[in-house]
């Protein structure tokens, strides 16, 4: 028998104290170029049928779909923006397909205070609550990574490799 992995129906978005993003925005765009200027056609169905307008709008953390969560698909490689409602950028890639694949090397709590976790070997991607996180806030050194803030309490970090 063949393991299966278990995972949540939606995406799930944060903001940044940690807390679901609440009427937030997600901006898609194309890859390596700034998403907001180069938006491509997004849409809430695999078959790439139903178009999503941008900024895609968020409800308690979702991709929202007339007020119900939703799932979004493009049918290329992709840059990502996502902000919330007071127009501060939480996440942003120029290519969010870089890490597609990475296994989770080791998982940590956030407490709000720490800033050093040690790390059995050097993560090529760190998520906190499932969001991609910037190369320039944090700093990996010798079994650790230390972040330029802590971590907000009950965060759920995963050091991918």
């Amino acid at each position: 028998m063949s393991a299966l992995e278990v995972n949540p129906p939606f995406p799930v978005f944060a903001d940044i104290d940690g807390q679901p993003l609440e009427a937030g925005y997600i901006w898609i765009g194309q890859v390596n170029l700034d998403p907001q200027t180069n938006p491509i056609n997004v849409f809430f169905d695999a078959a790439l049928t139903i178009a999503a307008p941008q900024p895609i709008r968020t409800l308690a953390g979702y991709p929202s779909r007339n007020g119900t969560p939703g799932r979004v698909y493009v049918g290329s490689d992709y840059s990502i923006r996502v902000m919330n409602k007071n127009g501060s950028t939480i996440y942003s890639s120029l290519n969010d397909n870089a890490f597609a694949g990475g296994s989770v090397a080791a998982n940590a709590t956030g407490n709000g205070i720490q800033t050093v976790f040690s790390v059995s070997s050097a993560p090529s991607a760190i998520f906190i609550n499932g969001v991609y996180q910037n190369q320039n806030t944090y700093t990996i050194g010798v079994g650790n990574v230390t972040f330029s803030e802590a971590p907000p309490q009950t965060s759920v970090i995963e050091f991918l490799i």
